[in-house]
């Protein structure tokens, strides 16, 4: 078993230092899905926003259970965006992609959850770290493994 585990670990060892920069077509692609989900977010359809997702797809939220599959991460975006204030908008800044296959991007975003107060002022209602890694499917990319840990939010001043 210990000589298994080792072999996992040398395997994920070189992969993550085969990692490299995604070329033009690929980081064009990885922002536009970012641009997109905060689009189809903000208009509150948890089924578009569930179909950037791979058929077996996983999400966790801030420590929460794993959610496995399309189906269930639906599931989640529906009893999520039943309940977010009105008003409010998805905001994902990309931070990183490395490519560890052709057909693989590990991607590191910042996403917050913003809300007009004023005009041209906006408050930060929830603010996350996220880790996505995201698969080549068919000419487009679905989100495989996404892992978001919320950061904490500064109060807003009035």
């Amino acid at each position: 078993m210990r000589r298994l585990l080792l072999a996992a670990a040398a395997s994920t060892l070189v992969q993550a230092a085969a990692a490299a920069l995604p070329g033009d077509t690929d980081r064009t692609a990885l922002m536009k899905i970012a641009a997109d989900l905060d689009a189809t977010w903000d208009k509150g359809d948890p089924a578009a926003v569930t179909a950037f997702y791979a058929e077996d797809g996983s999400l966790r939220m801030d420590g929460q259970a794993f959610t496995q599959g399309r189906d269930a991460i639906h599931r989640y975006f529906e009893a999520t965006m039943a309940r977010r204030p009105a008003g409010v908008r998805h905001v994902t800044t990309v931070q990183n992609i490395d490519m560890l296959t052709t057909d693989l991007a590990f991607v590191d975003t910042h996403a917050r959850i913003e809300r007009e107060r004023a005009p041209g002022e906006r408050d930060v209602l929830a603010d996350f770290h996220n880790q996505t890694v995201a698969v080549r499917d068919g000419a487009t990319w679905r989100f495989r493994i996404v892992r978001s840990e919320r950061m904490a939010v500064p109060k807003p001043t009035n």
